[in-house]
C-alpha cells in the first residue's frame, strides 16, 4: 500500500487506491477475531466454573471443587464421560489392568480413543 504513494513506481499516480479495500478487509478480520476470542473466553469461563471431585487435604475425602481452583498436586476423581479441562496424570483406573481411554478431539481433532495406562 505504501509503495503506491510513490509516483515514480505507482500505477495510480501516487494515490493509495488499495487503502480502502485493505482497511475494510483488516477491519472485518479484526471484528471476527474479537468475536471469536469473546466466545472462547465465555466457553473457558463456563468450563472453569464446573465442579469436579478433589481429595480434601484435611479430611482425606472427596469434596466438590471448581476446575479453576485445582492446583498442582491435587488428586482429582474423573468419572466416565466427563471432560477434563487440564493436564492430569493417571494414577488409577476402575479397570483391573489400570487402563483408561481418553478422547482428545478438542486437542488434535482425532475422534478415536487413546489408551492410557495407570
Amino acid at each position: 500500500m505504501f509503495m503506491q504513494m510513490i509516483p515514480l513506481i505507482s500505477i495510480s499516480n501516487g494515490k493509495p487506491a488499495m487503502a480502502a479495500p485493505l482497511a475494510f478487509v483488516v477491519s472485518v478480520s479484526m471484528i471476527k477475531d474479537a468475536f471469536e476470542d469473546y466466545k472462547r473466553h465465555q466457553s473457558d469461563k463456563k468450563e472453569n466454573n464446573t465442579e469436579c471431585q478433589v481429595i480434601d487435604r484435611h479430611t482425606g475425602r472427596f469434596a466438590p471443587m471448581m476446575w479453576k481452583n485445582i492446583h498442582c498436586g491435587d488428586i482429582v476423581r474423573v468419572d466416565q464421560d466427563h471432560f477434563i479441562p487440564c493436564d492430569l496424570v493417571l494414577l488409577s483406573s476402575s479397570d483391573e489392568k489400570g487402563v483408561a481411554f481418553v478422547e482428545t478431539k478438542n486437542l488434535d481433532g482425532e475422534t478415536n480413543l487413546k489408551q492410557k495406562q495407570a
